[in-house]
């Protein structure tokens, strides 16, 4: 007993440096990249709080919102900060999981092995890693998810009330963090069902109280959405739901965009496991296994029969792989130092080695000099999005910020010169318009005053929240600034501008240079008088 009460220790020691020290290096990293357009727009969420949004639910913004006023200012560490504490409470939640299940059946030692190894996947696989940087719905959907797992493997395990009320609760936060949180649901009722040990709670109160605390803690988005003409569930289960027809090229990019996403040795590791787990289940009723095959296995198979229709984006399953990721921790504790399990050590190995080198390269390729980049390549399926040359969109915000508030005062002292209102406060009598949700956002944050923008573009799949917080009947009379991050964007601009201002100015161009090379542009259009009606973005009559 003594040996293994003393090798417990370095487990967990080693665990706490571990996340000790990538909490630090990323709290740094974080403040090396400026945020991008999604990034912002979550910050707009937290500057109009409310229980939901036209996209998602509302939790992030109220971590965000925590986050920036608990530490004094919106910058980019403390809009970040969130997905950061998220993502070290997955890795904690792996940890406890794994130790959990691995202490029960090999010992305490095993289980210190098991968590770290879990905590250690959770913390250096280039998927969560961007998320521990990123700062979206999925971060806390990502940390409730696991947690819930956790809790609810407390639940079924032991039956004790609290555990049924908390698991019952955070479920509830995984829900007000994203909508794919109710994935969880059917692989608990998949377990229940399958496993005769717990098929006693779907007879007995605490799981349906448990399913009661979710729904109660879940209730304020659906006030919200019943006060919003059910707006996010339109978007989630109509609008994205159009034009879907069978096409398996889409899952054959899903799965590549899978092994990428975890790297492609873990990837095969877990996938090896979960095939692994049900074996267990089936040879000796491991029902340990079965959860967390099962609490895997479903949101991932849902996603692999929605790829066969539509492009499944990369992040979209990240839930589904945490309790593989377990899973793959507790079976690595089990391999011996003897010659039977060789061949699995030097698979861990593998799998961890190129985890760890992805994530890095990750980090540096982000930090590329836009000079180095002397390629036009796009990704053909998505070339608006994934393209060498956004290398160059993470310059220029800020002297964008400064740019835009300095031509705002500019056109607001006009205003004066020709005799209209005082400008109290500065400002005032001019807003900024954008074409785009992400630049609009970014705009907001990158002003030294961080000032409101105005979305001005047709309706999209995202972004759409504008629509509930524009209100262009109240800036009637005043003048606009236009920002584009393109110049074609900017021109087209023109003809719907022309229909809701007096006088509408040319394009005028602000270039964003780097150590003297020009690395892209920004441009603007002053527009006079605005009308005061929503805009009309059909196309004009020829």
């Amino acid at each position: 007993m003594t040996g293994e009460k003393n090798s417990v220790g370095p487990y967990r020691n080693g665990f706490v440096l571990l996340i000790g020290a990538v909490f630090v290096f990323r709290m740094w990293f974080s403040t090396t990249l400026p945020l991008s357009g999604d990034e912002a727009y979550h910050w707009e969420w937290s500057r109009h709080p409310a229980f939901g949004y036209y996209d998602h639910p509302g939790l992030t913004a109220y971590l965000i919102l925590l986050f920036t006023r608990l530490l004094g200012r919106s910058t980019e560490l403390t809009v970040r900060l969130p997905a950061l504490v998220m993502l070290t409470g997955s890795a904690v939640a792996a940890f406890l999981l794994a130790r959990r299940i691995a202490a029960q059946k090999v010992g305490a030692a095993a289980g210190d092995k098991a968590g770290f190894l879990a905590g250690l996947l959770v913390s250096t696989v280039p998927l969560f890693a961007v998320f521990s940087l990123y700062i979206s719905t999925d971060p806390p959907a990502i940390f409730f998810n696991l947690l819930s797992v956790y809790l609810f493997h407390r639940a079924f395990s032991e039956g004790r009330w609290a555990d049924w009320i908390a698991a019952g609760v955070v479920l509830g936060l995984a829900l007000m963090s994203k909508f794919l949180s109710f994935l969880i649901v059917p692989a608990l009722g998949a377990f229940a069902l399958a496993s005769p040990a717990d098929r006693k709670w779907l007879v007995r109160p605490q799981a349906y109280v448990a399913g009661l605390c979710a729904l109660l803690v879940f209730s304020p988005f659906l006030w919200w959405n019943a006060t919003h003409d059910w707006a996010t569930f339109k978007f989630n289960f109509v609008y994205r739901q159009a034009d879907r027809s069978f096409a398996p090229g889409f899952a054959l990019e899903f799965l590549g965009g899978q092994a990428l996403a975890l790297s492609p040795v873990v990837c095969l590791c877990a996938l090896g496991c979960l095939w692994k787990a049900f074996r267990r289940w089936r040879q000796e009723r491991d029902r340990d296994a079965l959860y967390l095959g099962l609490c895997s296995a479903v949101p991932l198979a849902y996603f692999l029969y929605v790829s066969l229709q539509r492009r499944v984006g990369a992040h979209w399953p990240a839930s589904g792989w945490l309790a593989l990721l377990v899973c793959l921790g507790i079976e690595w504790a089990r391999l011996e130092p003897g010659e039977r399990d060789r061949a699995a050590r030097r698979w861990m190995t593998a799998a961890l080695s190129v985890a760890v080198l992805m994530t890095a390269v990750l980090h540096g390729v982000i930090h590329i000099p836009p000079g180095w980049v002397q390629t036009n390549w796009r990704y053909a399926a998505s070339p608006n999005r994934i393209s060498a040359s956004k290398q160059a969109e993470r310059f220029g915000w800020r002297e964008l910020g400064q740019e835009v508030e300095r031509r705002r005062d500019e056109m607001a002292s006009a205003r004066v010169a020709r005799g209209l209102p005082p400008d109290e406060p500065p400002g005032k009598g001019v807003f900024v318009i954008c074409g785009e949700y992400g630049l609009a956002a970014a705009t907001a944050f990158y002003t030294p005053s961080q000032m409101s923008t105005h979305l001005w573009a047709a309706r999209r799949t995202h972004g759409e929240n504008y629509r509930f917080w524009d209100d262009f009947a109240t800036l009637k009379g005043q003048d606009g600034l236009y920002v584009s991050k393109r110049e074609d964007g900017a021109l087209a601009a023109k003809a719907t501008l022309g229909k809701r201002f007096r006088e509408v100015g040319d394009v005028e161009r602000l270039p964003v240079k780097v150590k003297g090379q020009e690395v892209r542009s920004f441009f603007f259009i002053r527009c006079l008088g605005f009308d005061g009606r929503t805009p009309d973005f059909r196309a004009p009559a020829s």
